[in-house]
């Protein structure tokens, strides 16, 4: 019998899931693209957290998420910005896919902004269940994380080490 590994990075269909629950939750002026996929990389490889400069009291709010260290956990982690680079197309199908159903504003979409249509909050709350730890990591992410360096993103991409130049 053969077996094999799911990994959430490289799948369309969970990273429809990801972006979905982010943007469900995130403050309005951070809808940038590179903004949610950076949130979407961290909320599929949360021990990554770690290893990312945060202002003391976003650390402290991060600390009572209590996640394992990327050391203390079953997978091995490749640099963050390789598995980040390693995403991109399947982020790209996932938000190419919302937003030809319907699920993501057109013409938000077209301006490289993120943000759900009417139809997109009520089809993806119907159908995506979250746990209650997944639910306050991605609130982490959302409101804490995607925000810092709120005047410009290149104080996000210094801290996380990550930077999408097509996204």
């Amino acid at each position: 019998m053969a077996f094999r590994i799911w990994y959430p990075q490289l799948d369309v269909f969970d990273c429809i899931r990801r972006v979905s629950v982010l943007a469900s939750l995130r403050q309005p002026k951070f809808s940038s693209m590179e903004r949610m996929l950076i949130g979407d990389f961290f909320l599929a490889n949360p021990p990554l957290l770690h290893n990312i400069a945060m202002p003391s009291e976003v650390r402290k709010l991060f600390m009572e998420l209590k996640i394992c260290r990327p050391e203390k956990v079953f997978l091995s982690y490749p640099a963050a910005p390789l598995l980040f680079h390693k995403m991109e197309p399947v982020q790209r199908r996932a938000l190419k896919a919302m937003a030809a159903k319907n699920l993501l504003d057109r013409g938000k979409f077209d301006q490289r902004q993120i943000d759900l249509t009417d139809l997109g909050r009520d089809v993806l709350r119907e159908q995506f269940d979250y746990t209650c730890a997944e639910r306050e990591l991605a609130q982490f992410i959302a409101i804490e994380l995607i925000a810092i360096g709120e005047d410009s993103i290149e104080d996000l991409r210094k801290r996380t080490g990550l930077r999408r130049l097509s996204a």
